[in-house]
């Protein structure tokens, strides 16, 4: 492994080169709000619209403070952010096509079937897709299953169980931010909670929760799009 690829990979799990690579899918998704609901993401929309015009400010502005915030800290620490974003988001993309498969083998075990559902226009479904990939791991990996883990471990050492923390922690992070991933979906799609669909849904919670902890959120929110884009589109069909 040559310096030059371990400096990019090493940016390539920066919070600040994270936030880059985030980037694209938030402004995918906002290009084409409304166009097509389903999932988590929709409460980013409810929240837009509930603010009035004020929404739309604060949230241009949260985004500007964010691409000062990641340019001053790419300058003090001198990162590869180039190499890094393009290294992360290419992960991204082929984690995302090697979803898909992943989902067919291990639901094959499962007693249901399951199938993708087609949004339609292509513009709606890379909008819907970069809300789901980028909004549901922020919330379900990076803050539910992140927090589920400190809190497990914390728990767990408190019990007298230093050694077993970090296992037993995170196989119950995963599991119950994946079945909570898989049961939030009731907010836009009435057959989420069919047993085929919801124990879909819940493996690939697992997988994804796998991605994010060993490849960050980067990759996981583009593995996340990228899946869904392919899902939508009959790729798999």
């Amino acid at each position: 492994m040559t310096p030059s690829f371990q400096r990019a990979q090493a940016a390539s799990r920066d919070p600040a080169v994270t936030l880059l690579v985030l980037a694209p899918l938030a402004l995918l998704h906002l290009s084409g709000r409304g166009a097509a609901r389903s999932g988590v993401f929709s409460l980013v929309e409810m929240a837009l619209e509930r603010s009035g015009p004020a929404g739309s400010w604060i949230l241009a502005a949260a985004l500007v403070a964010a691409g000062l915030w990641c340019s001053g800290r790419i300058r003090k620490l001198e990162l590869s952010w180039r190499a890094g974003a393009a290294l992360a988001a290419a992960e991204g993309l082929a984690w995302g096509f090697a979803l898909g498969p992943a989902l067919r083998f291990l639901c094959a075990f499962l007693p249901f079937d399951q199938g993708p559902l087609s949004l339609g226009a292509w513009h709606s479904i890379l909008a819907a897709s970069a809300g789901a990939g980028l909004y549901e791991e922020l919330l379900f990996r990076s803050l539910l299953l992140g927090g589920l883990l400190v809190l497990g471990r914390n728990l767990l050492q408190g019990m007298g169980q230093p050694e077993a923390a970090p296992l037993v922690a995170g196989l119950l992070a995963l599991l119950v931010s994946s079945v909570v991933f898989s049961w939030a979906h009731v907010l836009g799609d009435p057959r989420a909670l069919e047993p085929a669909v919801f124990g879909f849904r819940a493996v690939a919670g697992l997988l994804l929760g796998l991605l994010w902890w060993f490849r960050g959120l980067a990759a996981a929110a583009w593995a996340h799009a990228t899946y869904d884009v392919l899902a939508m589109s009959g790729f798999w069909t």
